[in-house]
């Protein structure tokens, strides 16, 4: 599973991605060091995006 890292700075905001839990947490707490506020972790629910084979072609099968 993926994790995001959401953050902001006084002038923009930063999305970082973790494998892990715990490496997520990790970086939010250094973020947080370094001054950054509104430091968030969430799980990425977007799925992986799969290519479709052209339409002008059937699926090959492996």
């Amino acid at each position: 599973m993926t994790y995001l890292i959401l953050a902001r700075d006084g002038t923009s905001q930063i999305v970082l991605k973790r494998d892990s839990e715990d490496a997520a947490e990790k970086k939010a707490r250094e973020l947080k060091e370094m001054g950054w506020f509104e430091v968030e972790v969430r799980e990425d629910k977007t799925a992986p995006v799969t290519s479709a084979p052209p339409a002008d072609r059937p699926p090959t099968l492996q």
